[in-house]
């Protein structure tokens, strides 16, 4: 059995902090490919695990007042022609601004017109448990278990399952790439509304690769078409009309023996987007309900040391 430990000792830059696990982002070690599908349990002889985990903060005070942490861990287990993937990863932060109001209409700023004003700006978590049965060096059918959170995207918690067939498209001793078909249901509590399900059509494909020596390249694309109309308060969606789209890239480059580079962009769009929860503690007015952004992004730069 094999654990490896990640710490991250500087997240670059991390921008439009959102929810992501649909699609993950390659994570750094020493980069190197590792062959996907059968590839990956044939030589297995006995119950072989791994694990991985890496976590970040940023926190100032003072005159900035900002909290961010982010962290993500993920498991597997691995027998001859089965595999078993867990996959957690979430995301928090939170700014304090300064707020001035003229509330006595005099045209100035008083001591007593001065204010702070806390928001969160990103609160989400994901989940996900993944079996793979290989039956053959190119066909293996999957089941998965999915859940998460995503607040400001107005959906208090949205989980279900999928399952399907999964085909190696090409492979050679550096890259790969693969598809997937399958199902997708999908239960979502909002957080302005009721609850509903969606039950859509799942196509996924994926690719990862060596490039130039000690570099690694990671995309996937993923596409779910609901078969079933779904309502959020006063709007419908027909089939095929709430649309959902993740794509990811990554690049991972070994610096040293030791020191890491990964950067990575993720990309989440819904066509049919939840409405908002109430911002303060007025309703908004009636016949009024705004709706969450249709796209949701991450670009994410980690420094990473390898300690052992």
């Amino acid at each position: 059995m094999m654990l490896v430990y990640r710490t991250i000792v500087a997240t670059g830059v991390a921008t439009g902090v959102a929810a992501g696990l649909a699609a993950r982002p390659a994570l750094a070690d020493d980069p190197k490919f590792e062959m996907g599908k059968r590839d990956d349990v044939k030589d297995v002889k006995d119950v072989d695990w791994t694990a991985k985990g890496e976590a970040g903060l940023v926190a100032s005070t003072g005159n900035s007042k900002t909290t961010t942490i982010s962290a993500s861990a993920n498991a597997t287990r691995k027998t001859a022609d089965n595999k078993f993937d867990g996959v957690v990863t979430g995301t928090f932060a939170r700014a304090t601004t300064r707020n001035a109001r003229d509330a006595n209409g005099d045209g100035a700023i008083g001591a007593d017109e001065l204010s702070e004003q806390s928001a969160t700006s990103a609160e989400n978590a994901a989940g996900k448990l993944r079996y793979d049965r290989y039956f053959s060096e190119l066909d293996s059918l999957y089941v998965a278990a999915l859940g998460a959170i995503d607040r400001p995207a107005g959906k208090t918690f949205q989980g279900g399952g999928q399952l399907g067939y999964s085909r190696s498209l090409y492979k050679d001793a550096d890259q790969q790439a693969l598809g997937e078909l399958g199902y997708d249901l999908s239960y979502v509590r909002l957080t302005a509304g009721d609850s509903t399900t969606i039950h859509s059509a799942r196509v996924f494909a994926g690719y990862k690769g060596k490039i130039r020596g000690e570099t690694a390249l990671e995309a996937s694309a993923e596409a779910l078409f609901n078969a079933n109309t779904v309502t959020f308060g006063d709007r419908e969606a027909k089939p095929f009309k709430d649309t959902r789209l993740n794509g990811m890239i990554g690049v991972t480059t070994s610096l040293s023996t030791k020191l890491s580079l990964s950067a990575s962009f993720l990309a989440k769009f819904d066509n049919f987007p939840a409405p908002l929860a109430k911002i303060g503690d007025l309703p908004f007015a009636a016949g009024f309900e705004p709706v969450a952004d249709k796209l949701d992004t991450i670009t994410k730069v980690s420094l990473i040391i390898k300690f052992l």
